[in-house]
């Protein structure tokens, strides 16, 4: 708290003033993370035509995310490992924030199997779940000089959207 307290020009004090505890400012930079990379991922299927497809918006949001949580860096890995160490509610409102990402990419799936373009049989929970899995790591494993976000995104929305069968 010293540390964030000092880099904001604060006493360190002054912090428990906005936040009740280390918990709630953790919570409060988690929050706004997701919330943020929630509202550029629906901005980029805002952007998209009307009539796209549901290949196309998982591309589009792919794409976006790998950019995103590449960008993130560390942020993105800490989001992912740093839940189990809240308490209630801040653990809570974490979760909920998290089911609404995870929301974002159900819906994808199940436009895409209503029109025929995903596989019923595919369960949308588990579907979602790799998929925002996956992704958030990225941030742990990815090096700017071997390969582009762009073309890991293709290689994702390819992996995800069509599988690994030859």
């Amino acid at each position: 708290m010293r540390d964030i307290a000092t880099a904001l020009g604060m006493k360190s004090g002054s912090l428990y003033y906005y936040y009740d505890s280390k918990e709630a400012l953790l919570a409060a930079i988690l929050n706004d993370n997701i919330d943020a990379t929630l509202a550029d991922l629906k901005q980029v299927i805002a952007n998209l035509p009307a009539d796209a497809s549901a290949r196309r918006k998982f591309e589009a949001a792919i794409a976006a995310s790998v950019k995103t949580i590449s960008q993130a860096g560390d942020m993105a890995v800490a989001s992912a490992q740093t839940l189990s160490f809240l308490q209630e509610p801040e653990f809570s409102e974490q979760s909920e924030h998290r089911r609404a990402y995870n929301q974002f990419w159900r819906d994808i799936i199940i436009e895409g199997k209503k029109k025929g373009e995903i596989r019923k049989d595919l369960p949308d929970a588990v579907a979602s779940m790799a998929i925002v899995g996956a992704l958030t790591f990225v941030a742990e494993w990815y090096e700017s000089d071997r390969s582009s976000t762009d073309s890991i995104g293709a290689i994702f929305s390819r992996l995800f959207f069509d599988g690994m069968h030859a």
